[in-house]
């Protein structure tokens, strides 16, 4: 399977990040060689994505990081890091004060299309900063499905924790009436930040950051998919299911896999397209609804 474009990007900063992180002393040469990229590509890499690292040497033909920073990044940490110097294009153009921490807490990036939000800068900004003052905000907020039947928007006041981006789209996740909720950034509108504040939940930042679904409160405990031989390997090389852990491997070479506090919209539409070599095991329920859902398009609606 080939990766696209931003995965590559993404594959190459976080060894060069893990190397770095090592203690290595990186040559340009040998890494253009490595990766089958060229000099200029690489040298973009360092003195434009990665210059958050604070190298102690920077070229021409050696790159090093500072000594006091070695071993510094956990797993965690670099893959974060390599992900928001990889996706640069997905956020808002803005300057270099926003990355002042390089590990911002408060926005995560999952996944590597992306849609534009260049005129929606100042309102990112404006979340981006009430999360990290822990300061409500109050906005007007529309559906898709509401848009269509022209209906009238309801308005929320949050306690925002993170920005996220999953598959390309821009959410914003917070706690309203002692719940978690995920609003789409771009359905937002008439945005204000409450000079009340908040107190944060750690609970809450471990929960929105470990899971990969956005349907916090809605989720079912597990979905189980059987995934056939020939394809096995794409779901062995990266979980392309959300939230996904390995049961077994069959004799025949099947997986089993399992989709842990997920919510079925998350899952059937990855099912659907992998159609006929994976099929949903259980919930029955789930199961009955896709075998439905397939026979009707069978017949022609």
């Amino acid at each position: 399977m080939k990766f696209g474009k931003h995965e590559r990007l993404a594959y190459r900063l976080s060894d060069i990040i893990v190397r770095l992180n090592a203690g290595e002393r990186l040559n340009i040469f040998e890494l253009a060689d490595t990766y089958k990229v060229s000099i200029r590509t690489l040298k973009r890499d360092f003195q434009d994505r990665l210059t958050l690292l604070e190298l102690y040497e920077e070229g021409p033909q050696f790159y090093r990081l500072h000594p006091n920073n070695i071993g510094y990044l956990d797993i965690a940490d670099i893959q974060r890091f390599a992900s928001f110097a990889s996706v640069q294009g997905l956020l808002p153009k803005m300057d270099r004060q926003f990355f002042q921490e390089k590990l911002n807490q408060s926005v995560f990036v999952k996944g590597f299309a992306y849609e534009n939000i260049s005129e929606r800068t100042d309102d990112f900004r404006t979340v981006n900063q009430a999360i990290n003052s822990f300061q409500y905000i109050e906005f007007d907020y529309r559906k898709v499905i509401d848009h269509a039947a022209n209906n009238n928007s309801k308005h929320y006041l949050l306690e925002p924790y993170h920005l996220l981006n999953k598959n390309g789209i821009w959410y914003v996740v917070g706690r309203c009436h002692g719940q978690t909720r995920t609003f789409c950034f771009t359905q937002i509108s008439n945005l204000q930040v409450n000079t009340e504040t908040f107190k944060c939940c750690e609970d809450v930042k471990t929960e929105i950051i470990a899971t990969d679904s956005l349907f916090f409160g809605n989720q079912i405990s597990e979905i189980i998919v059987q995934v056939d031989a020939k394809v096995a390997g794409y779901f062995e090389r990266r979980n392309l299911l959300p939230n996904q852990e390995l049961i077994r491997q069959l004799d025949n070479g099947d997986l089993l896999l399992a989709c842990k506090n997920i919510h079925p919209r998350e899952v059937i539409p990855i099912v659907q397209y992998w159609i006929p070599h994976i099929r949903v095991i259980s919930p029955s329920a789930i199961k009955k609804d896709l075998e439905a859902t397939i026979s009707k398009y069978l017949m022609g609606f």
